[in-house]
């Protein structure tokens, strides 16, 4: 592929003048840091899925970007935008809001699609995989209590000024990430794996286990003894866990070929989501954190989504499974066909609204 997207607010104007490339035949691990082994969340025998689920994002993300760039002559894009992120149909874009918009819900793929093609500056690339960390399970998480010793970014006790431990909860930081939620607790990924950082969640290396989960995202900060002996950030990391059960139990289809050829006349778009969607929806929360929704302020089954975009579309906009549910419409809309590849679409289909409340979906026809 040569698209070459340039992320407006993370690209300063003299570094959007350079020139980038997009590197050939990328694998998961060009872009994650990602855990070894085949158990304590290692991904030893998931590499080859992986790297198809990263191939068909890819090609996803291309798509709807292409499409997104004929908004004003394509009537089915301006459609899908209407029904998904709640952006009213209005014939071609005038007014410098609404372009605006589409703008950055445009730059919010371009972003993702970025990180996906493995964009390089001058032959670096934008995006170091040393703050990108994919696991294959929950289970690397070890449950350390609050009044246990804070570990640094190197897996050594935080000392204080006096050369005291400092404890976990003293750490204003993780102080504040236990108290956002009475349930949460302290997990610590340094026993098992090369990264050393702190989960707070209830479940932690649970996760997986508890309920038919897909994959979580955390922001894992470590820290580092300062000068002054208070404990000061240290490089933040993005870390994906992907559930076993988004490998072996979801009833996703295992690639777009497969959901393509499964649809036909009424299918419910969701039902065309291929399960290399669910990474894709993790590097939604991975790349644009806090300026998206998560945990219990995001919806994921189509029409809480669908009736998201009627009622609050600026929450729509920065909901990740909305943007699942347009990537997929505009792959198999505008998809093309390529052989036997996980990514071929054989027949172009386009979705049309359908339904009320609960039973709101998107129809094949």
């Amino acid at each position: 592929m040569a698209k070459c997207s340039f992320l407006l607010g993370l690209i300063t104007g003299l570094l959007a003048l350079l020139p980038c490339t997009i590197a050939e035949d990328i694998a998961i691990t060009d872009i994650f840091t990602v855990q070894g082994g085949a158990r304590d969340g290692g991904c030893d025998g998931r590499e080859a899925v992986l790297d198809q689920w990263l191939s068909e994002g890819l090609e996803s993300l291309d798509v709807a970007l292409k499409a997104l760039d004929e908004y004003n002559q394509r009537i089915e894009v301006r459609r899908s935008m209407d029904i998904i992120f709640g952006f009213r149909n209005q014939g071609p874009l005038r007014g410098e809001d609404r372009i605006a918009t589409v703008e950055r819900i445009k730059r919010y793929i371009e972003i993702v699609y970025d990180f996906y093609s493995h964009r390089a500056i001058n032959g670096q690339p934008f995006f170091n995989r040393a703050s990108y960390w994919l696991f294959c399970d929950s289970t690397f998480l070890s449950l350390h209590e609050p009044t246990s010793p804070a570990s640094d970014f190197q897996g050594n006790d935080i000392l204080d000024q006096n050369g005291n431990p400092v404890r976990i909860v003293d750490v204003p930081k993780y102080r504040e990430m236990l108290a956002e939620d009475a349930d949460n607790k302290s997990w610590w990924s340094g026993e098992l794996t090369d990264l050393n950082g702190y989960y707070f969640t209830e479940y932690g290396g649970n996760f997986c286990y508890t309920n038919k989960d897909l994959a979580i995202t955390a922001a894992i900060q470590p820290f580092q003894r300062g000068a002054n002996g208070e404990a000061e950030n240290y490089q933040e990391i993005a870390s994906v866990i992907m559930c076993p059960y988004s490998f072996d139990g979801s009833p996703r289809p295992n690639s777009y070929r497969v959901a393509n050829d499964l649809i036909a006349s009424g299918t419910n778009l969701a039902d065309a989501v291929p399960k290399s969607a669910s990474l894709l929806h993790e590097l939604f929360h991975a790349l644009h954190g806090i300026d998206f929704l998560s945990g219990e302020d995001e919806d994921y089954d189509i029409a809480t989504c669908l009736n998201l975009a009627l009622r609050n579309p600026a929450a729509a906009q920065a909901n990740p499974e909305n943007y699942i549910f347009f990537i997929a419409h505009m792959f198999h809309k505008y998809g093309t066909p390529d052989n036997n590849e996980p990514w071929s679409i054989q027949t172009q289909w386009d979705f049309h609204l359908t339904g009320v409340g609960g039973n709101r979906v998107m129809a094949a026809f």
